[in-house]
């Protein structure tokens, strides 16, 4: 399908993504993509950092505000003042952190965090979020017009990955199982290392990238492990995913993932848990397994035969063929006006 072009004739909007938080790596990466040469022919980005306990919002010269980081109690008042202040912008809310698995996990007072939800959200014009999956549940859960929900799914720019070899599934090596992100309790790094330790990978080697909060302890857990060795931070994402046949994606929660289109991108076939966005995008290059399960684990290493894993990984590359430009130019058409909804 060809991508319709953008009106380079109209005037550029000034656009203020704020974020309260620049270690959040995921998410200050994927706000790259408003510094592509199609989003620069439609808007004048800016990054603003907001103090996370500041009440009262800036006011600015913006025809757009974007907010990226996820409603609190302690963010009402911020929000009100925000749409109080700038009267003249449109405001758009880009939710990376809330969705239902997370909302399971960790909401024990359901019915408050959804009151939460509709106050908050009520002050934007707008709703971006990560995955159709992630966009239903936030539309039930604040009681929100799906219609005023835009999915975009998340893109960052990796060079070199569309060109790495596809893996050699034909080597009678054992399969590297690379697994990647921040050493958070969300990203389930633990029961890969968990599932690892009982056997459920049938010889293949583990590697292990990131930093985090869960450093230590996630050491701790692999330690005297054969054939699991963590790679320390990934600063080059195509020289991590060289080392790797196969990326398990093990998260207790996901909106989306980058590691899931990276993965893609690099021609690497995807395990991803049963959570959120991360099936939806899955198509033919992977599997989905419960990480929770060594057992579960174990059957879908056993059935991942060397001509289904290369199979997989074409598929996998396929799928992200042209993917950056789709989604500068789906940015870019919704900051236009011309794409609301989904």
């Amino acid at each position: 399908m060809g991508i319709p072009p953008v009106n380079s004739a109209m005037a550029k909007l000034r656009l203020v993504n704020l974020l309260d938080d620049f270690a959040l790596g995921g998410v200050t990466r994927y706000l790259g993509i408003f510094d592509s040469q199609m989003l620069r022919s439609v808007v004048e980005p800016t990054l603003l950092g907001v103090a996370p306990k500041a009440v009262i919002a800036p006011r600015l010269e913006a025809d757009v505000i974007i907010t990226n980081f996820p409603p609190s109690w302690r963010r009402i008042l911020f929000l009100a003042s925000l749409r109080m202040r700038n009267p003249q912008a449109r405001l758009i809310h880009l939710e990376h952190s809330y969705t239902r698995a997370w909302e399971t996990l960790k909401v024990p007072a359901k019915t408050r965090f959804r009151a939460l939800l509709k106050i908050a959200l009520r002050v934007f014009d707008d709703v971006v979020c990560d995955s159709q999956n992630q966009a239903d549940w936030l539309a039930e859960a604040a009681s929100i017009d799906r219609q005023r929900i835009k999915v975009i799914y998340p893109y960052v720019e990796n060079k070199g990955l569309e060109d790495l070899p596809l893996p050699d599934f034909s080597s009678s090596r054992p399969l590297r199982i690379g697994a990647f992100g921040r050493f958070h309790e969300q990203k389930g790094f633990d029961l890969l290392i968990e599932a690892y330790r009982a056997g459920a990978f049938h010889g293949a080697g583990l590697l292990i990238g990131g930093f985090g909060e869960d450093e230590a302890w996630l050491h701790a857990l692999a330690a005297g492990a054969p054939g699991l060795s963590f790679y320390g931070k990934v600063v080059d994402v195509p020289d991590f995913l060289s080392r790797c046949d196969v990326v398990a994606i093990p998260s207790r929660w996901e909106a989306g993932g980058l590691v899931n289109i990276e993965a893609r991108e690099a021609g690497r076939p995807i395990l991803v848990s049963p959570v959120d966005g991360l099936p939806e995008q899955l198509g033919a290059a992977g599997r989905i397994v419960d990480f929770t399960s060594a057992d579960a684990v174990a059957k879908a290493m056993a059935s991942l035969e060397p001509s289904t894993l290369a199979a997989m990984a074409k598929a996998a590359r396929e799928s992200t063929k042209n993917c950056g430009v789709a989604r500068q130019c789906e940015w870019a058409q919704f900051l236009a006006g011309t794409g609301a909804g989904t």
